[in-house]
């Protein structure tokens, strides 16, 4: 981590960061249950931290007692798979907690690492602390927050089991398509990811070898499906609609799964 600034330079520099965590948080609390309260004890304890593309904020097996919310950028959670071989298990976006199996879980060593994809922005607080806030919502709260965690872990395990099922290229579409619906912005052609992404980044997402992700992308940019824009890619309007149920593309853009 890049070392900490003096006191006053470093709440002078958190100040648009914990404005945009607030404001994150706010946009959240329908789903995650917080109360306003509870909303700014959570950025007043939270310390704001800043990473480079391609640093480890923390790897596998390290002991945690921290729990990470995205403010700003990307993350890659990953693990390592079987001969060590790197898995990314998710990309993370704006506004979710990361790199705990569960808010609830006790602190111990981590599954999973966690890389920043692109420049990031990061509040951490001690899991202690989240859970003391957490105390003092009401049960109804709680609990809300409580289903809102299983959501996101049983999605997760969802997306993962399908996965096996699939033959490579449609795990590449499958991986496309959610990270369209998380990182997409509208394009002339379809749907823009907005992150640069490598064929290595792709392979350790659906755990192929970067020559057999190189000719699934081949063969959907001659296809028309997709196209570059520099190091991003863009969803046409032809790209399959086989996805996760959430990603609409062309003609079929007005549904909803």
């Amino acid at each position: 981590m890049p070392p900490r600034p003096a006191r006053g330079t470093r709440l002078q520099a958190e100040a648009p960061a914990k404005t945009t965590l607030r404001a994150l948080l706010a946009h959240n609390a329908p789903r995650l249950g917080l109360t306003p309260p509870a909303i700014e004890e959570v950025v007043r304890q939270s310390q704001i931290t800043y990473w480079r593309a391609g640093q480890q904020l923390f790897a596998q097996g390290d002991a945690h007692d921290l729990a990470s919310f995205l403010v700003a950028g990307a993350v890659r959670v990953m693990c390592q798979g079987h001969g060590d071989l790197p898995v990314a298990v998710q990309l993370v976006r704006p506004g979710h907690f990361f790199g705990l199996a569960s808010l609830f879980d006790p602190p111990g060593p981590r599954l999973f690492g966690a890389i920043a994809h692109v420049d990031a922005v990061v509040a951490v607080l001690s899991q202690d602390t989240l859970l003391k806030i957490l105390s003092t919502l009401p049960p109804g709260r709680a609990l809300q927050l409580m289903a809102y965690s299983w959501r996101v872990l049983s999605r997760l395990l969802y997306e993962k089991c399908l996965q096996l099922t699939m033959p490579l290229q449609e795990r590449v579409l499958h991986e496309l398509a959610a990270l369209a619906h998380d990182f997409g912005r509208p394009h002339p052609d379809g749907v823009l990811i907005d992150l640069p992404l490598s064929q290595a980044d792709l392979a350790e997402m659906v755990v192929g070898s970067r020559a057999k992700v190189n000719r699934c992308l081949s063969a959907l940019r001659a296809a028309g499906q997709v196209t570059m824009a520099g190091r991003r890619i863009v969803c046409t309007r032809r790209f399959p609609v086989r996805l996760d149920g959430r990603v609409v593309v062309g003609r079929r853009r007005g549904a909803e799964g």
